[in-house]
């Protein structure tokens, strides 16, 4: 009766330990199902609010109601087609109301005005669209640029904000700013190719690690 009571015993914590493995990886299994559920939260405005490169018009409005192209018009024209120049070019069209007059010597004006900018005259292209005769010339070409998300949404009470979350436009500003900073849009999908590094730096380099100069004791002349 003895014996049988110790193969007994054995048994009963075999079988013990045996349930506890199996609650135990159901815990784990459960808290991972949580995990991989748990939604991602932000934690940056590069996150929040990602520069993405999508193409478009950029358009610029010139009224035709003086007849002809005024000083300040002439100074936006110009701007307008340095931007476009250094943009990469597409054709660039000049689009004036139907009913002519009045806008029909502003838009040809205009077109004179980019060819001495330096646009080739095979890119700038002539339309009409309807409007009256002193309606605005429009310009306008097609680019890629760099965007992000809108800014200014504020969706939530900020008294009721939770501190350990950031808030609705937190770093929307700071993107906004880089992606009209970037020069060249296409460089976020292929960078551009670093140039070679020049080999006089690289000797004044390895010499400088070779032959360190010692610490300056200015630090010390004041006492």
């Amino acid at each position: 009766m003895k014996k049988s009571f110790h193969m007994l015993d054995r048994s009963s914590v075999f079988v013990l330990l045996c349930c506890a493995g199996v609650s135990l990886s159901g815990c784990i299994t459960d808290e991972a199902a949580l995990d991989d559920f748990r939604p991602a939260v932000p934690y940056s405005g590069s996150q929040a609010f990602p520069i993405t490169v999508a193409k478009g018009p950029v358009s610029l409005a010139i009224s035709s109601r003086s007849g002809t192209l005024q000083p300040s018009q002439i100074n936006a024209v110009q701007a307008f087609a340095n931007q476009a120049r250094s943009a990469g070019v597409t054709p660039i069209t000049i689009s004036r109301p139907s009913g002519g007059g009045a806008s029909a010597r502003v838009a040809s004006e205009i077109a004179a005005l980019m060819v001495q900018q330096g646009i080739s005259r095979n890119l700038v292209r002539i339309a009409t669209h309807s409007g009256p005769s002193s309606g605005p010339v429009i310009l306008s070409y097609i680019t890629t640029y760099a965007r992000t998300k809108k800014c200014g949404e504020w969706p939530d009470d900020l008294s009721d904000n939770d501190m350990n979350q950031h808030m609705a436009s937190h770093g929307c500003a700071v993107q906004a700013n880089i992606a009209a900073m970037v020069a060249d849009p296409n460089t976020l999908i292929v960078p551009a190719p670093s140039e070679p590094a020049r080999a006089a730096s690289q000797v004044m380099a390895i010499k400088t690690l070779e032959n360190p100069k010692p610490a300056s004791n200015s630090f010390f002349s004041f006492f």
